[in-house]
């Protein structure tokens, strides 16, 4: 009996604590995963135009940040991001980017959060925000790489006047890199990062977290 409250798990102060898998969890989380991604879905649809405001704006800021003169604007137009400059000349064909393939992944975040368990306790209400900041903060650099490469490359003459091909070749592949591996892959490894203990038990792992002193108090109960 003096071994278990000597254990690694018995001193959580000293050690970590392992927290087991369950594959009770892995199975709620499934039945959970439904009804989740259709909340997630509402919410996004409710929330729709205010995130085209929302990126397109913060897009706008990073690239005027760096511009000289400041001549981007980003007009939102049908959920579409009209690309205007104010060097352009009025008969010019005005650039888009569709922005409802930029922040559908919201759905996804969303949707994985709900079908974690509480996920309207205070803990998990502050891990979505923090979550969502990011992948809004990573929105953004989407369109605004977008707007770089039409500049880099859609402009004709223009664009190989002001452009080198190693900027072409930069942005496009932020580009690239941002559209299809990061719209799909960030979701999840915000999640993953935001909600570590809860989703390794979820997905067969175990999870490794600091203990508390009531398992310690636990532990030399039993040693006792």
């Amino acid at each position: 009996m003096d071994r278990l409250g000597a254990g690694g798990r018995g001193r959580a102060g000293d050690r970590p604590v392992t927290v087991r898998p369950d594959p009770a969890d892995s199975r709620r989380f499934v039945r959970r995963l439904p009804i989740a991604a259709i909340v997630a879905l509402v919410v996004w649809v409710l929330l729709r135009s205010t995130l085209d405001g929302a990126v397109s704006g913060f897009a706008q800021l990073l690239i005027r940040a760096y511009e000289y003169p400041k001549v981007t604007r980003l007009v939102v137009v049908d959920h579409r991001a009209e690309v205007r400059r104010a060097d352009m000349r009025t008969d010019s064909v005005v650039p888009t980017v569709a922005l409802t393939e930029i922040h559908f992944n919201t759905i996804v975040l969303l949707a994985l959060y709900l079908a974690l368990p509480r996920p309207w306790s205070r803990q998990q209400l502050e891990r979505l925000v923090m979550g969502w900041s990011v992948l809004y903060l990573t929105q953004s650099l989407n369109l605004l790489f977008h707007v770089k490469f039409l500049y880099a490359s859609a402009f004709g003459a223009w664009s190989l006047q002001t452009y080198s091909a190693v900027a072409r070749n930069v942005f496009g592949f932020l580009q690239y890199a941002t559209d299809l591996p990061g719209r799909f892959a960030l979701p999840f490894a915000i999640w993953i990062g935001f909600n570590w203990d809860r989703v390794m038990p979820i997905v067969g792992l175990s999870s490794t977290a600091p203990g508390d002193s009531g398992g310690g108090k636990r532990g030399k109960r039993r040693g006792k």
